[in-house]
């Protein structure tokens, strides 16, 4: 049997994993609010993803309708979507008070709809913009932040 090894969150809770983190995938339309209290039933320590929310829509938007979640949902990662680094540091200074256990850029998304955009998968193609993001997601963030990539290349279709 492997020992569990304790991975703090950004509240300082903690989930426990074998070394290796257990996730749900993020998915446009699918993993709302709903969806992840459904998925925490079945697993109390897999990590949660939001699905993708774009900076400007956090920026703009209905911040509470957007950002809220359920204390249950922890750990919970809050996916954000953008290629300009200034709103995503905007839009996570605007998220830090919700309590995200994570915070992610998505850098995998093939879906046309994002794509056009100029963000999700095609940011694969331009490296210098996701360093950039996250550098600047990392100074405004008291979490931790990771970026969601694909495999098979940056490109339509993924």
């Amino acid at each position: 049997m492997t020992e569990l090894t304790r991975r703090p969150s950004a509240q300082g809770k903690s989930h426990y994993s074998n070394g290796r983190v257990l996730a749900v995938a993020p998915m446009i339309d699918w993993t709302d609010r709903h969806c992840r209290y459904f998925h925490r039933q079945i697993s109390r320590n897999a990590l949660l993803y939001t699905e993708m929310v774009v900076a400007d829509a956090i920026i703009h938007g209905p911040r509470e309708r957007l950002l809220s979640f359920n204390i249950d949902e922890h750990p919970v990662a809050l996916q954000l979507g953008g290629s300009d680094p200034v709103k995503l540091a905007e839009a996570l200074r605007i998220a830090g008070p919700y309590g995200y256990d994570e915070i992610n850029l998505n850098v995998g998304c093939p879906s046309d709809r994002v794509q056009s955009g100029t963000f999700g998968a095609c940011l694969m193609l331009t490296p210098e913009v996701v360093a950039d993001c996250v550098r600047a997601m990392k100074a405004v963030s008291k979490g931790t932040v990771t970026e969601e990539g694909r495999i098979g290349g940056g490109g339509r279709g993924g």
